[in-house]
């Protein structure tokens, strides 16, 4: 399952990459990450925290209202929970490759759409932080380690200007257990406010400057 799904997330990147897309460029904004936990099966409460999210998103058209989304985005995840007086915070960075389906329709000028699917995330860095204290969480295969990999599921909608700038929210739904922690369970969520802009609205932007 998880060869299949890789190997379905390179397929979709080629094609976006370098078939003809209807538009490419950056797309970046707001995460909130509000991840789940688990302690000796037991579920905690945890919060939102904010971070960034950024890189290239590119689609390409597969019917008139259908289109393949992808790209590759930095983007900040992890957990937040309250312990004895203190935050402690677990932020994690991926590159996520999101492969989503979009699907839009006319509203007044504008374009509104749907969107769902798949995504698949490299751990960059981990730490915990609690007050004062910072540790570094190591990527690997040993107990109190995470894993690196993650995926799980995209939902989201948006608005589409005529000049191909979207306004999205999309919310990601994580499936695997990034923790090697015994008795310890920690998986991703978190909702992403986020503009994508086309390369070349870019260029007038700065061209008008």
């Amino acid at each position: 399952m998880k060869k299949y799904l890789a190997s379905v997330l390179v397929l979709s990147l080629i094609i976006i990459q370098f078939a003809h897309c209807q538009s490419i460029g950056l797309k970046g904004g707001l995460s909130l990450a509000k991840g789940t936990y688990k302690y000796s099966m037991v579920k905690q409460q945890t919060h939102f925290f904010p971070g960034l999210s950024i890189g290239l998103s590119g689609e390409v058209p597969l019917s008139e209202s259908l289109y393949l989304n992808s790209g590759a985005l930095f983007i900040k995840k992890g957990v937040k929970r309250h312990i004895a007086d203190l935050d402690q915070k677990i932020p994690v960075i991926y590159l996520e490759i999101p492969v989503n389906i979009l699907c839009k329709y006319d509203f007044i000028t504008w374009k509104m759409f749907g969107q769902a699917g798949l995504y698949a995330g490299i751990g960059l860095s981990a730490k915990s932080k609690r007050g004062d204290d910072k540790e570094k969480i190591e990527f690997g295969t040993e107990l109190g380690q995470f894993r690196r990999m993650d995926y799980g599921i995209n939902l989201g909608a948006g608005v589409e200007l005529d000049n191909n700038v979207q306004f999205i929210i999309n919310y990601g739904y994580g499936l695997r257990d990034i923790s090697r922690q015994y008795d310890e369970k920690i998986r991703n969520r978190v909702l992403a406010i986020t503009v994508f802009c086309p390369f070349k609205e870019l260029v007038y932007l700065i061209q008008s400057l």
